[in-house]
């Protein structure tokens, strides 16, 4: 599954059985590209945006994701990495590169397993006007920048982007 399939879809607190809104983003550690939290904005124009531990999930559906939350819910400082940290919507368009120099593309989705949240893998878009997709497995020795992603030449090869 892919996170733009999952992006906007209804989240409900199974404890109250009510809607409290749409997963906004994913909150990821991007040392070991572990997900550690769900991002849900309330519905309406002004709607908040809250943070939730991955701990809290309980499944993701054909439809909604499930989470179970505490009953007494405290307010949270939003100073925490689950409300200040990276998410899965600062991935994409970064640019994937090389390490040899060559510039393969950029994120334009990512891959997950949907039964546990992990990230599997990316599509990569390549850059120029008949620009290809590629998809590029999840693998320990990418380097994830604030602006960029570097890939070993050998993941690159396998793409298919340097001869």
């Amino acid at each position: 599954m892919n996170f733009s399939e999952l992006k906007g879809r209804a989240v409900i607190d199974v404890t109250s059985a009510k809607t409290i809104g749409h997963l906004d983003d994913l909150v990821v550690e991007l040392e070991n590209r572990q997900i550690i939290g769900l991002r849900v904005k309330e519905s309406g124009l002004f709607g908040h945006v809250h943070a939730f531990p991955i701990t809290t999930l309980q499944s993701v559906g054909k439809d909604a994701v499930t989470v179970l939350l505490p009953v007494e819910t405290t307010t949270s400082s939003k100073d925490t990495v689950l409300d200040k940290g990276p998410g899965l919507n600062s991935l994409i368009n970064r640019q994937v590169v090389s390490q040899g120099g060559k510039l393969i593309g950029q994120i334009s989705d990512i891959v997950l397993d949907p039964t546990k949240l992990v990230i599997t893998g990316y599509e990569i878009k390549e850059s120029g006007l008949l620009s290809k997709k590629h998809s590029l497995p999840e693998t320990s020795d990418m380097t994830f920048g604030p602006q960029m992603v570097v890939i070993s030449d050998d993941q690159a090869a396998q793409l298919g982007s340097i001869k």
